[in-house]
């Protein structure tokens, strides 16, 4: 799978803008300010109908404009399709296929499999749980749409449950039974989510544990743990559970425990890999976590994922660099797309005949310029 070309209407910074890639590696070269990340940008909305640096549309629409388009063709399997996404202030955004609007823009989660890493993703390591969370979630739903609608339906019975629980708070009463139908809905999707969760770290870690092997040494001993708010993924744990909670439920007006409060615990050595971990240790870190969930994503699809790094290899020792090149080389067999402010580090990377194609550009503010390209074996 990968994406033939892209083409962008009043999109961030980008009035116009047509592009042809390489099915292989394509870098984007310009100094801070010019406009990279929003060719990333563009392709995230395109597999995930958001783009990963603001949830506001109109916030992505150029200035002085009323709405954006970006569009590309993707090749699945041998099928082209032309995936596009549009939006128009004061109406709303919608994600086309082949010129056919879908009735919900969540039918398309998982069509594009992608996975990104952002120099915003450190919040994985130092940031609240619910950074972690929508980690999990966000992979899990690419190669899992019953998760997705367990957790869209959870979503939706947590904020009525928390309504319920603020009315009892301002009119000063509590009916129990009340509470528990809206508990035995929630209850199922809870359960499902936890337990998708669980299934997902046994197969995921493994892999992450040998990326970070790989690309630092056999020395340190990494580990994730997922640490659940209900001890148990059956539905006589949670109805135990909310039950011992209930009076704190009732006084903080807030559902307490479930899926919203878990959380994923990262450590090397034993120690926390926030508070004890070095800047290199959290960034190698990070990246194992995200090439795991390209392969783990990759098994679960049978396809490909396209993976965007958005300047990864600034600040990392000559050695991380040649294991992150050889990684994107030898293990990586979908299109990547990089973004760095240096042309120069990038071809010392990938070297003058690399084992893969490597397509070069130059971005200046508002427009891309085709600046090489280097033919792998």
């Amino acid at each position: 799978m990968h994406i033939q070309d892209l083409l962008l209407t009043h999109f961030r910074s980008y009035a116009s803008l047509e592009l042809a890639f390489s099915p292989a590696i394509n870098c984007f070269t310009g100094p801070n300010g010019s406009g990279k990340t929003n060719i990333l940008d563009a392709l995230h909305m395109l597999a995930f109908t958001r783009g990963f640096r603001s949830h506001q549309d109109q916030q992505v629409v150029q200035e002085g404009e009323s709405f954006f388009l970006c569009q590309a063709l993707v090749i699945r399997e041998d099928i082209p399709r032309r995936v596009a996404c549009n939006y128009i202030k004061g109406k709303g955004k919608r994600l086309l296929i082949n010129q056919k609007p879908l009735p919900k823009l969540s039918e398309h989660i998982g069509s594009l499999p992608m996975v990104a890493i952002l120099p915003q993703d450190g919040s994985l390591i130092d940031g609240p749980s619910a950074e972690r969370r929508q980690f999990l979630d966000m992979l899990i739903s690419q190669y899992d749409p019953r998760y997705l609608q367990h957790l869209i339906q959870y979503g939706r019975l947590l904020a009525q449950r928390n309504a319920q629980l603020k009315l009892f708070g301002e009119q000063r009463y509590f009916d129990r039974e009340q509470l528990q139908l809206w508990d035995e809905q929630l209850i199922p999707h809870g359960v499902a989510i936890q337990d998708g969760r669980s299934q997902f770290l046994e197969a995921y870690a493994p892999i992450f544990e040998t990326y970070f092997r790989e690309m630092v040494s056999e020395k340190e001993t990494p580990s994730l743990r997922y640490r659940p708010s209900i001890e148990a993924a059956t539905p006589e744990a949670w109805r135990a559970h909310f039950l011992r909670q209930e009076e704190k439920d009732r006084v903080n007006q807030y559902t307490l425990s479930g899926i919203h409060r878990d959380d994923l615990i990262f450590r090397i050595d034993g120690h926390s890999v926030r508070n004890f971990g070095s800047q290199g240790q959290q960034k190698t870190f990070l990246i194992a976590l995200k090439m795991a969930q390209y392969d783990l994503l990759a098994q679960k699809t049978g396809l490909a994922p396209v993976l965007l790094l958005d300047d990864l290899f600034d600040k990392l020792d000559p050695h991380r660099l040649s294991r992150i090149a050889q990684l994107l080389m030898t293990r990586i067999p979908g299109q990547v797309f990089i973004t760095d402010t240096s042309y120069e580090r990038l071809s010392e990377i990938f070297g003058p005949e690399p084992a893969r194609e490597v397509r070069y550009f130059a971005v200046q503010p508002g427009s891309v310029t085709p600046q090489k390209v280097s033919a792998g074996d």
